[in-house]
């Protein structure tokens, strides 16, 4: 059997100590919740992206909402440079 943890107040959990040290997680991971057709549950630990993150990746004539493509971007929705 793998790791446990409970729910808490406001449905909060905790990633255990042996997950996070074998993973080398820290403060500026987030968690992504993805449910499978067979209703498995799928976390997917990534890194927060920031602005600095963003810097130089597109270039445009017009002018880029870099805001609001970070927060799509916190959201795993997809971004339209177009």
């Amino acid at each position: 059997m793998g790791e446990v943890t409970n729910l808490y107040k406001g449905f909060q959990t905790v990633v255990p100590s042996k997950i996070r040290k074998k993973l080398n997680l820290d403060l500026d991971h987030v968690i992504e919740w993805n449910i499978k057709e067979d209703g498995k549950v799928e976390l997917v630990f990534r890194k927060k992206t920031n602005l600095m993150d963003l810097n130089g990746i597109v270039s445009s004539k017009d002018s880029i909402d870099s805001v609001k493509i970070q927060r799509k971007i916190r959201k795993g929705e997809e971004v339209d440079f177009s």
